[in-house]
């Protein structure tokens, strides 16, 4: 057979494979038809980041970093924390009241010297009662002083509004302050330096209720946290402010509420991002078959992939993702390839009025997740965030 129809041959099977996988050739985007309406579409000033309490946030996200996931701790706490009020911590925004690291009401005035700090948490089931489960908090303060002084006074607070059962020592630290609660879980605020590491370890069903095993884990999360620390360099808190952000931050849409727990406004490495996630076990695989290095957070989620192949791999995976009572909707004007979804209103005698809405689409080898309240400002925030991006690739 001449080379020539081998070829044309060859090129027809090609093509055939390919529209067997049920393949569509890529819609274009009409960048005609995208409307931001009053959002912007170049890339925004961070100069108001470049602040001592904007630094603090982005310390505390270097701590996230560095804090173990509890899923490599134990490969069974594959369900993680998303329902925080906050993942980080900072002297403007410290642990609250019932959050587990504390029971104050002033923390500030009572616990001087916060630094940075990071909160996360795993468990064996999605509802955390029903087997192991962990929560990790990992702070930061000026001196080492001062975060003794944290671990008394956190410690005594707890004890005072839910009364533990017994003392508890975790091995090899027995300067923490440790107990058995009242509920046969392990909680402990231990110092070293000038860190303060708190964990609540609890198994809702183990029978009978046996606190060594907690305290074991226990013991591997202090042993590998404090192991971790020993190779970091913590920022001066006279040079917060200039911890670098990445340009990529510039290419999100802005927090709704920037400055308050709630905002998680940074970017993020992978180690500090799986924190937020529901399956960091799924989405860590994911980012490394997409080779994701840097994911920024703001009013918008930004995802940077190995390539624009790899970043259609990593929309279509978080779009099948996305959680339960989520039904599809059409994607905004201008934009047939996002893959958008509507939350579930519920039964019409209890239906809700306010729905989210998510999109995921991909622009070379970025991923974008926008979210909004209302169809019409989904689209308006979808079109502004695929603008920001082909706006001058974000590098």
């Amino acid at each position: 057979m001449p080379h020539s129809r081998i070829a044309l041959a060859c090129l027809t099977v090609l093509l055939a494979l390919t529209v067997g996988c049920g393949s569509e050739p890529e819609a274009s985007v009409d960048t005609s038809a995208l409307d931001p309406g009053n959002y912007p579409t170049a890339p925004r000033d961070l100069s108001a980041l470049r602040t001592a309490d904007g630094g603090a946030v982005r310390e505390s996200i270097r701590l996230g970093g560095l804090v173990p996931l509890p899923m490599d701790l134990d490969s069974r706490l594959v369900h993680g924390r998303t329902n925080f009020a906050g993942h980080h911590y900072t002297a403007r925004n410290p642990p609250y009241r019932g959050s587990g690291i504390s029971n104050l009401q002033n923390f500030g005035e009572r616990v001087p010297g916060l630094v940075a700090g990071w909160h996360t948490g795993g468990s064996r089931r999605a509802k955390r009662t029903f087997g192991l489960d962990v929560s990790v908090g990992l702070l930061r303060f000026t001196t080492p002083d001062q975060a003794t002084h944290a671990m008394h006074v956190l410690a005594d607070a707890s004890a005072e509004q839910y009364p533990p059962k017994q003392p508890l020592e975790i091995p090899g630290y027995p300067v923490g302050r440790t107990y058995l609660t009242a509920h046969d879980s392990v909680q402990s605020w231990t110092a070293q330096g000038e860190y303060l590491l708190w964990a609540f370890v609890s198994d809702g069903i183990a029978t009978p209720p046996d606190p060594a095993p907690l305290l074991a884990f226990a013991k591997k999360l202090f042993d590998r946290q404090f192991e971790l620390l020993r190779g970091f360099t913590p920022t001066p808190v006279g040079e917060l402010a200039d911890i670098p952000i990445d340009d990529l931050l510039a290419r999100t849409l802005a927090a709704e509420r920037p400055g308050t727990l709630e905002d998680v406004t940074g970017t993020y490495t992978v180690p500090a991002a799986l924190h937020l996630e529901s399956r960091p076990d799924l989405t860590r695989r994911a980012f490394q078959d997409a080779k994701v290095d840097l994911i920024a957070y703001a009013g918008s989620r930004v995802y940077r992939a190995g390539d624009s192949a790899a970043a259609g791999r990593l929309t279509a995976f978080l779009a099948d993702q996305t959680p339960p009572g989520y039904d599809p909707i059409d994607a905004p004007p201008g934009l047939p390839d996002a893959r958008c979804f509507r939350e579930d209103p519920g039964p019409p005698q209890s239906a809700r009025i306010i729905l989210e809405h998510r999109c995921y689409f991909s622009y070379d080898r970025y991923v974008a997740e926008v979210d909004a309240n209302q169809p019409q400002d989904l689209a308006q925030r979808v079109s502004a965030q695929y603008l920001l991006l082909a706006n001058d690739s974000a590098g």
